[in-house]
């Protein structure tokens, strides 16, 4: 009986070492130092600002993982805008909730952000028909 029980508690440990190696990696947002963090003034009232529902919210976490997915790589002959088409903030996203079922997420690139104000690209960027169980039904 306590040789089974060893056994279990060394193979579950090696089930958790499994995130050491990174297969559940995840990078955690950079910090501000304490400095400009006390800085900081937070607002009395969120009334003016976006507000985004539970699954209006997950519908965008499923469309940016397909439009731009962990670990994604530049690809591009002009190495300035394949780094430009893969950082998160070149994108204006816009969400539509058309039902309690159904939201269309689009992500159109904004070049400036990145410098590239002479880059004219007509196809780039996405739409997302998704889901409220997460799925994506269709893109565009």
């Amino acid at each position: 009986m306590k040789l089974r029980l060893l056994i279990g508690i060394c193979c579950q440990s090696l089930l958790i070492g499994c995130s050491w190696i990174g297969f559940y990696k995840h990078d955690k947002a950079e910090r501000a130092p304490p400095d400009v963090a006390e800085k900081v003034d937070f607002p009395s009232s969120y009334e003016e600002g976006i507000h985004l529902d539970g699954p209006m919210m997950a519908a965008l976490e499923v469309a940016m993982k397909e439009l731009l997915p962990p670990g994604v790589k530049a690809q591009s002959d002009d190495e300035r805008l394949a780094r430009c088409m893969v950082r998160r903030d070149t994108y204006d996203t816009t969400i539509l909730k058309k039902s309690e079922d159904l939201y269309f997420v689009s992500f159109i690139p904004n070049f400036e952000r990145c410098g590239l104000s002479d880059v004219l690209i007509m196809d780039a960027g996405a739409v997302y028909a998704i889901d409220g169980r997460g799925r994506i039904l269709s893109e565009f």
